[in-house]
């Protein structure tokens, strides 16, 4: 094509090319009537000017009200040290501003056009980017369908649920809640969030069904039949809020958007509680959720709470998280179909393993060191024998890739050797008694 590039162009006059490419797409010779640049504000300014070197006329399409181009901070400093070493004009900074940005600001009478004729999403769901984002200069073309409710807010037990960028509560809300009570299977459904560890913790959760889960900055340009949003901020934080942000994952959503939030209290002057006070306003759907965890007492403003709970058993642990679940476990075991069952607090596993000839020699070394316990071990009370090791498991001490997460490893290989039954809770997790009452069932 670089060597016949006249003859190309006589068949094929229309070149579909990224900014970056097209200026290598044909000979450098080439030099097109237009230009048509479209998602213009997630062009960054370098790639842009390749583009527009190309072309005798530009066309400019994108919108300021969403999500800008992404620069990192190394890329960051390393530019601005450029701008700031030469006195360039801001309009070019880099790390500031888009393509489509820049343009306006360096060409401010420019002639410029809205493209006001809306015909993606439901008309309630545009209605709020409209009124909120757009001074209700758009005109929506969509029609109302009753195919479901347009919008939902689905708010978890209040809580400190959120783990470095990640919620465990919102996913298991949209996994146990959302996609059966909203009757989302087989439904073209895309799962967005702020962050890329929500995103990786709901790739990893749905990987068994054709869901979409992204950022929201990755899904711009994308659209889905229902988008859920998972908000994950235990505080709503600027970067969840940011207007262009919130306008992109709204818009999205062709017939059902819904809101995950934590049932904390919101801030009343933010784009989200906005959002919400709009779904009310509407008399749209408000489900607080069922989902809850004894661990959700640990956090705080929860601690006159806790101590009133702990305070009905007796306090056996420097940890609140063993006392919370030894608490649980003993309501359990005072039902009438386990009453036959007690329980014990920090048992050492060469107590319960008398013959380590099953073990190699690393697994015969941990199960015999005498730190190696069980956090919770309940036995028949008539004969004396095991029936179920209980494990409690913070978050952050025994994340994935830590030593304390190898050490559970080995320690659910010895316990399956011996036929000895594990359930492990996590504090980050959901529905532990009702998790233990199945559990102790199925034994």
């Amino acid at each position: 094509m670089h060597n016949n590039s006249a003859d190309f162009l006589t068949d094929y006059p229309v070149i579909m090319s990224t900014t970056y490419s097209l200026k290598r797409s044909l000979s450098d010779a080439v030099f097109y009537d237009y230009i048509i640049i479209d998602e213009a504000s997630q062009v960054d300014i370098a790639t842009g000017a390749l583009a527009l070197s190309c072309a005798k006329k530009a066309v400019i399409v994108g919108d300021l009200k969403q999500l800008p181009n992404v620069v990192d901070s190394e890329l960051k400093n390393k530019t601005d040290l450029v701008f700031n070493s030469f006195g360039l004009p801001a309009s070019y900074r880099y790390s500031d501003h888009s393509l489509l940005s820049s343009l306006i600001e360096l060409f401010p009478n420019v002639a410029k056009t809205l493209l006001r004729e809306h015909y993606r999403c439901h008309p309630k769901i545009i209605e709020f980017c409209n009124k909120k984002f757009y001074k209700n200069q758009l005109i929506i073309l969509t029609e109302y369908t009753n195919k479901r409710a347009p919008l939902v807010v689905y708010r978890t037990a209040p809580g400190n649920h959120e783990r470095e960028r990640m919620n465990q509560r919102q996913i298991d809300v949209i996994e146990h809640e959302i996609i059966p009570g909203e009757r989302l299977r087989n439904v073209d459904l895309g799962i967005v969030t702020p962050y890329r560890n929500q995103t990786n913790a709901l790739q990893e959760a749905f990987n068994h069904i054709a869901i979409k889960a992204d950022t929201v900055d990755k899904f711009q340009g994308r659209e889905n039949d229902v988008i859920i949003l998972s908000t994950v901020d235990d505080k709503i934080s600027e970067f969840t809020d940011n207007s262009n942000r919130l306008n992109v994952a709204v818009s999205r959503a062709i017939d059902q958007l819904i809101l995950v939030v934590n049932g904390n209290e919101l801030e009343n002057d933010s784009n989200i509680s906005d959002l919400i006070q709009y779904i009310e306003y509407n008399n749209f759907s408000v489900v607080h959720s069922d989902l809850y965890s004894i661990f959700d007492y640990l956090y705080k403003g929860f601690e006159e709470k806790r101590a009133k709970i702990i305070s009905k058993r007796r306090k056996i642990s420097e940890f609140d998280s063993e006392n919370l679940m030894y608490t649980l476990i003993k309501q359990v075991l005072e039902m009438d179909k386990f009453s036959k069952y007690d329980v014990l607090l920090h048992f050492p596993l060469r107590n319960l393993i008398r013959d380590f000839s099953k073990l190699n020699e690393q697994e015969r070394t941990y199960a015999n060191h005498p730190y190696t316990h069980l956090d919770f071990l309940i036995y028949n009370k008539l004969g004396k024998n095991t029936v179920l090791a209980i494990e409690v498991d913070g978050v952050a001490f025994h994340k994935k890739g830590t030593m304390q997460s190898e050490r559970d490893l080995m320690k659910n290989k010895v316990l399956e050797k011996y036929g000895i039954p594990l359930i492990r809770f996590a504090t980050n997790g959901n529905s532990e008694k009702e998790k233990l009452i199945k559990k102790l069932n199925e034994l």
